[in-house]
């Protein structure tokens, strides 16, 4: 019998563009650029990762980093 990993992972990574979020924040609230905090833009960040959570590519790996 095949040994099972302990563990797998399910990851996606995304990049953001920090400015252009800070563009897209500025536009959709009417607020200047040089009041968008940080806090702002990881709201905005932490939304778009719950509505995209289950579409594009997720990675498999056990828990060494081997994919599956």
């Amino acid at each position: 019998m095949n040994e099972l990993p302990e563990r797998i992972n399910a990851m996606k990574v995304v990049s953001y563009d920090v400015e252009e979020i800070v563009g897209y924040i500025s536009d959709g609230l009417e607020k200047p650029v040089e009041e968008v905090t940080l806090d702002d833009v990881l709201e905005w960040i932490e939304d778009d990762v719950e509505q995209d959570i289950s579409n594009g590519s997720v990675f498999y790996q056990d828990e060494n980093g081997s994919e599956l």
